[in-house]
């Protein structure tokens, strides 16, 4: 394409299909790739003449299988033969492996095999191939198999062709396969099509003067979000999050991350999957395992471990949720799940004298951090003497949570208990600041473990989870200006950045935590959305543009794992950080936050930023922020509910600022704002 000066794009990108897309001497060419069924991949080629004569086109698709590195009993050698009744080519390992069917709804032109790559270029290149009706070689390969397929397309006109490769274990099994998927393909694309459309009507989109690339990075996000979301199989009875699609598993706290997310969106697919990574667990602790049981997270003593509460923290998001959408029977149905959560890391995860702490790094999510003080940094190394500051946090957090939902299951006794409980956390907690900072307690000697010349983001978790005093609030500003100023490596990874900017929001320091998030959506955005590929072959570079990545490096450095979920969290920060939009406290009104904190960069005299499609508690906002001159914004927000409601804007001081008549079901309100100020947002 480059060499030909031809510009290569996708114009459909999502969980169910890519196009692969350009335009040459005259005839626009779109390749769209979908999968129809589980052991078919299809590809609809669409070739529009925009000429003003005929166009004669050749298309040559061509199977190339291989044998893997990895060696084993049955790995010979390949053989293909073309099969007339099915006009189509079967490829197949000798003495074992999948069998593979290749072939088009229209019928070919000539067909041919080989296991030299220099006589495949002659034949594609060849005005009349001959054709062969069968080839094999011995050894791994690659064999192509290869079909012609020849077509005159009218002047102004289109025609397309669906392409199929089919798998089975044996020859019967892949053409019964290829014939299934010719007859099903058709009908299966179009719902694929009908779910993404009915998926972008509802997902939040920005709009306006937002950058390009956030407005497509953004999309990348929310579908690579969407991919990882995976349907039941093995011990899992419901949808369940993979994580990322190379190794897919469950975690509890990249579930709860990925899904917060996806809840601006989808909710009911959010909650769905949240309590069925409960629901389905082997033990209470929601121990990191695959679609078949087996565990992914053992410690070097055997324990099969999960994440701690603090990894994504899996109750924040919950009540984050149920704030959002009043989901009063998925709290009821969740409610024991989560109580047995609770009462296992109480149980197993406190020292003789009460303190919470993980078997070991990986429990933690930090694998190999500093922090727990292991011998050569051995992540699965025991590190149960370490009393962690975050685990106690987020348990606190957990407890009120558990509090407020036993009033929902109607639990007034549990609610005691519950409170008595988090009481108890909170002091504990907070009695882990010294010298100007949360830090671990080393149980051995009980003294603090202070690593000189590092501070972990983690024990900003505190301010994270709002159970830190004001005192101590005040006292950790500094050091949280500090990490914008001196980011480090730690803010390069989702879940560290969560708890930055949670922490920058309880501390009333938004635009701190917005600066970090805009920069680090300029750059994965920017990097997601390259216009050219990557050639290099690293295992962890950016090879395909237009998925998130395992996380958000600030320096030209491979980005981990490709199509990871929790890459693909960045419109939940930028949504919570800059747009502002954010669950009330209250947990029966009608209310949420509106706190727009635009970064310098982004907050100039006329741009205009708008947000549609923000759901909660059965309204859906459009808001669009259009910036003023020192400071000031105008906001309009829109609101779309299934009657007539009288919208209300209070300042953070209470007092009304503006309102709506309450006359439709659809109506917008104007106020005037200031860039970081917070404003609630009411009605009835």
């Amino acid at each position: 394409f480059t060499s030909n000066n031809i510009t290569l794009s996708s114009e459909y990108h999502t969980k169910h299909l890519i196009s692969y897309d350009w335009s040459h001497r005259g005839v626009h060419t779109s390749l769209r790739f979908f999968l129809p069924r589980e052991n078919s991949l299809a590809c609809m080629a669409e070739l529009r003449n925009d000429r003003a004569e005929p166009a004669g086109i050749i298309i040559d698709a061509t199977h190339l299988y291989r044998i893997g590195d990895a060696k084993w009993w049955g790995r010979d050698g390949i053989s293909v033969r073309y099969v007339s009744a099915s006009d189509a080519s079967v490829s197949k390992i000798w003495a074992y492996g999948d069998v593979f069917v290749l072939g088009a709804d229209m019928r070919s032109a000539a067909h041919n095999a080989t296991g030299d790559e220099k006589e495949w270029e002659q034949w594609v290149r060849s005005v009349d191939p001959a054709c062969l009706a069968s080839a094999s070689l011995k050894g791994v390969g690659p064999m192509r198999a290869v079909q012609r397929y020849s077509m005159l397309i009218p002047a102004h006109a289109t025609r397309s062709v669906l392409f199929l490769l089919s798998r089975g274990k044996n020859e019967p099994g892949a053409l019964e396969e290829f014939a299934a998927g010719k007859r099903e393909s058709l009908a299966q694309l179009g719902r694929q099509l009908a779910d993404d459309s009915a998926f972008w009507e509802s997902c939040p989109m920005i709009e306006g003067d937002w950058p390009e690339t956030w407005k497509r990075g953004w999309v990348y996000d929310f579908e690579t979000l969407r991919m990882n979301v995976r349907n039941p199989i093995g011990i899992f009875k419901h949808p369940w999050d993979a994580m990322q699609v190379h190794s897919p598993r469950v975690v509890l706290g990249e579930t709860c991350l990925d899904m917060m997310t996806l809840s601006y969106a989808n909710p009911e697919r959010a909650k769905e999957v949240i309590y069925g990574t409960f629901a389905d667990a082997l033990m209470p602790n929601v121990p990191c395992v695959r679609e078949d049981g087996s565990m992914n997270m053992i410690s070097a003593d055997g324990s099969e471990c999960g994440t701690a509460p603090m990894w994504g923290y899996p109750f924040h998001m919950i009540k984050s949720i149920y704030l959002a959408t009043g989901d009063t029977a998925w709290i009821r149905r969740l409610y024991p799940h989560l109580k047995a959560y609770i009462n296992w890391w109480l149980e197993n995860r406190t020292d003789k004298e009460g303190w919470l702490h993980c078997n070991n790094s990986w429990e933690s999510g930090q694998d190999g951090s500093k922090r727990f003080i292991v011998a050569e940094g051995n992540e699965g190394a025991v590190a149960d003497f370490v009393r962690t500051v975050d685990v106690e946090a987020s348990m606190a957090e957990a407890l009120e949570t558990m509090a407020a939902f036993s009033d929902i299951v109607g639990s007034r006794r549990e609610l005691q208990h519950w409170n008595s409980l988090a009481r108890e956390r909170i002091r504990r907690t907070r009695a882990m600041f010294h010298d100007g900072w949360f830090r671990d307690i080393d149980a051995r000697s009980g003294k603090p473990i202070i690593l000189t010349e590092y501070a972990d983001i983690m024990m900003l978790a505190p301010l994270t989870c709002n159970v830190a005093t004001r005192e101590q609030v005040e006292a950790v500003k500094p050091i949280l200006q500090r990490f914008q100023e001196q980011p480090g490596g730690q803010l390069q990874w989702p879940p560290q950045l969560f708890t930055f900017v949670e922490a920058c929001w309880n501390a009333r320091m938004q635009m701190v935590g917005a600066e970090v998030v805009a920069l680090t959506a300029e750059r994965m955005y920017q990097r997601t959305d390259a216009r050219t590929v990557s050639f290099r072959q690293g295992p962890f570079d950016y090879r395909i543009p237009g998925v998130a990545n395992e996380f958000w490096p600030s320096r030209e450095i491979p980005p981990g794992g490709e199509n990871y979920g929790w890459g693909a969290t960045l419109p939940m920060n930028i949504i919570r950080m800059i747009v502002g939009f954010r669950e009330s406290a209250s947990l029966s009104g009608n209310e949420f936050k509106l706190a727009p904190a635009f970064p310098a960069r982004l907050m100039l005299p006329g741009k205009v930023y708008t947000t549609r499609n923000l759901h909660y508690r059965g309204s859906t906002f459009d808001v669009s922020y259009r910036c003023g001159s020192g400071g000031g914004i105008t906001v309009s927000l829109r609101v779309r509910s299934p009657k007539p409601v009288v919208i209300v804007a209070k300042s953070d001081s209470d007092a009304i600022i503006a309102q709506t008549a309450g006359k439709a079901a659809a109506e917008t309100m104007t106020f005037n704002a200031s860039n970081g100020k917070i404003f609630s947002i009411q009605w009835e």
